[in-house]
């Protein structure tokens, strides 16, 4: 709840401004920055070495999110005295309910679980590569590589189930630590900007991502392929951004929602900007650590010392993750999008985190079983480090995909909704001729992406992406028929989805007669 001085009007004003822009700040730079500006599959490597392309793409998409919040604070307003206000309940008020029921399933059973993975291994990997670069391989030289991919999968595994039982049981321990360390995770990121703007005065003409001392491979891509796969890494960075519309409920002064909201972006996408420029004059490969490593090359403890505290910002990650995640089964099962065999009763927050934690372990056991054995099926001699992180990295593409599909089909729903007016909502001025624009944007920007993600990188021989592409899709397309079925036959008269599955009923068929012969079969059983 956002509190105010009651007795002031102008200091309220101001007062809701600057919170709602901070809060929208801080809710979306987050561990994206590092983990999207870091490997082979960071915002550089995307762009195939070249900064003024990723640069560009920096700014469409920072404009692209700022044009979209417009959007989502109509639809968060349609929520503001009563309800959850989360993607999967705006596509119920402003799609319909079987819609919602997609988006629940892929939050629980893809979305949420692979960031949560994501982070856990994101922590412990961060942690020991700045602990090798400070020390050496001591610990492959002592332990062996098999036996020091145990030790951090180890490690990555008691902080997902940790996290995940913690919040589970109590909330108090999960603000602490949201509180703490958004404050701390600008520190290494007014680093960047300081330090590359300082390395690039000391010595202009020195090698850099501007400046490479050696030329990236060829890459067969055209430019709007590299611009279009540059885009995810970038969303990934963005991602989130929507659910600062429901920010709005708490306020008295609604016309400061959308000023503060667009302001807080677009200062978002100058800060993104102004990293991303330091990261590429401090590293030749736009690697984020690599950075504090040129940085501070004469004091290695430094940059050990940065990469400690932004593991600690990491936290904030898994932490975040696995507090939503309970919520989001809670909501959904209470909301009627996902099925319950006692139909409208509540379902507790303990079962909801069980559940939560069982999806997450699930996919994240599979995430490193197949990326160890790709390891060892590309390095059968052992040579060099097995990438059990691969996939989970790979996979963050793939929500990004899917989450911005899911905001697309959203705001399709709130255009609609502009014209027939089912669903009373503040409409903003402008909102529906830009609404028009950045869903026709967002609309050929997600169609290219698949397009590039699963044609161009197929032509490329790079088979994971469109892999994780299509048997998430499958998956989450499954359990959706599954648990459609199952509301069905909850409640046959109303919904008929079930009977409808028969090819003989996909047309015209009698349906009061089939839901007869339904009943008596169930009646029988």
């Amino acid at each position: 709840m956002i509190k105010v001085n009651k007795s002031n009007k102008a200091k309220n004003k101001t007062f809701e401004f600057l919170t709602i822009f901070s809060m929208v700040f801080g809710v979306v730079v987050g561990g994206g920055i590092y983990l999207k500006n870091s490997g082979p599959n960071g915002v550089l490597a995307q762009a195939n070495g070249n900064p003024y392309l990723a640069l560009a793409v920096w700014v469409f998409i920072g404009v692209l999110c700022s044009l979209m919040m417009l959007t989502f604070i109509e639809a968060a307003s349609s929520k503001t005295k009563s309800g959850h206000s989360t993607a999967q309940s705006w596509a119920n008020t402003f799609v319909n309910r079987k819609t919602a029921s997609l988006f629940s399933i892929m939050y629980v059973c893809m979305y949420l679980p692979i960031l949560t993975s994501i982070g856990a291994l994101f922590i412990v990997k961060t942690f020991f590569e700045g602990i090798e670069s400070f020390t050496g391989n001591k610990f492959v030289e002592t332990m062996g590589r098999e036996g020091f991919m145990a030790l951090k999968i180890f490690i990555s595994t008691v902080i997902l189930v940790g996290f995940s039982l913690m919040n589970t049981y109590t909330s108090k321990p999960s603000k602490l630590i949201q509180s703490v360390f958004t404050f701390i995770k600008f520190i290494p990121l007014m680093c960047v900007v300081v330090g590359g703007f300082a390395i690039f005065i000391k010595d202009p003409s020195g090698a850099n991502s501007f400046n490479p001392s050696e030329e990236w491979p060829e890459n067969n891509s055209n430019v709007f392929n590299l611009f279009f796969a540059t885009a995810v890494p970038i969303l990934f960075a963005f991602d989130g951004f929507i659910y600062a519309a429901t920010l709005q409920k708490d306020c008295e002064h609604k016309e400061v929602v959308a000023p503060a909201m667009l302001t807080a972006i677009i200062a978002v996408t100058i800060f993104y900007l102004l990293i991303t420029v330091g990261i590429f004059f401090g590293a030749e490969d736009g690697d984020i650590f690599g950075f504090f490593n040129n940085l501070f090359r004469d004091t290695p403890w430094v940059a050990l010392l940065f990469k400690i505290i932004i593991t600690c910002t990491l936290f904030t990650v898994v932490n975040g993750y696995t507090t939503l995640m309970p919520k989001t089964v809670q909501s959904a099962v209470e909301e009627g999008f996902i099925f319950n065999k006692a139909k409208q009763a509540k379902i507790s927050l303990i079962k909801s985190g069980y559940i939560s934690m069982s999806i997450t372990l699930s996919v994240y056991i599979l995430f490193l079983a197949i990326s160890i054995a790709i390891g060892y099926a590309s390095n059968p001699d052992g040579t060099t480090e097995i990438n059990y992180f691969l996939v989970a990295d790979l996979a963050s593409s793939t929500t990004v995909i899917f989450a911005f599909t899911a905001y697309l089909i959203i705001m399709i729903g709130v255009l609609k909704n502009r014209k027939s007016g089912k669903v009373e909502v503040r409409k903003i001025k402008g909102g529906f001729v830009i609404g028009i624009i950045t869903t026709i944007l967002v609309t050929v920007m997600v169609g290219y992406i698949y397009y590039v993600f699963l044609i161009d990188r197929f032509l490329q021989k790079e088979f994971i992406d469109p892999m994780l592409l299509i048997v998430f899709s499958i998956i989450i397309f499954v359990v959706w028929v599954v648990n459609e079925c199952l509301i069905s036959k909850q409640d046959i008269e109303t919904n008929d989805f079930v009977l409808r599955l028969n090819p003989k009923n996909w047309f015209k068929y009698n349906k009061e007669l089939e839901i007869e012969k339904f009943k008596r079969k169930s009646n029988v059983k």
